[in-house]
């Protein structure tokens, strides 16, 4: 009878309790092969910081650009004003000019209205 329980488990253990143990055993190491192992990790930790470094350069490269042109605009800015003065002053001689030369006829024609008079 000992023979007969012995093979029922053995039988019970080949059919049923084995295939079980495989099929977990199989599915343990497929979730296994799925999983980022550390040094997976720690490699894209890498590729992101490497990354990070060149997106610090290109900041660093482009706000120094940004910064002269900055400066660039304010030379120009400041030329502008001046050239404007320099129109300003060249319009105001110009009236002036204008205004001498309306003084000069209006005198002339004072003159003339005076000798008509006398």
């Amino acid at each position: 009878m000992a023979d007969k329980i012995l093979d029922a488990l053995m039988r019970y253990h080949r059919e049923v309790v084995r295939p079980e143990l495989e099929e977990f055993r199989a599915e343990v190491r497929s979730g296994l092969d799925g999983m980022v192992t550390k040094a997976d990790m720690l490699g894209y930790l890498d590729d992101i910081y490497k990354r990070f470094d060149r997106l610090e350069s290109e900041y660093q490269a482009l706000s120094a650009a940004v910064r002269r042109l900055e400066e660039r605009m304010s030379a120009l800015e400041a030329r502008m004003t001046a050239v404007e003065q320099k129109l300003d002053r060249m319009a105001l001689r110009s009236e002036l000019v204008e205004l001498k030369e309306r003084v000069l006829q209006l005198t002339q024609r004072i003159d003339s209205i005076e000798k008509a008079l006398n």
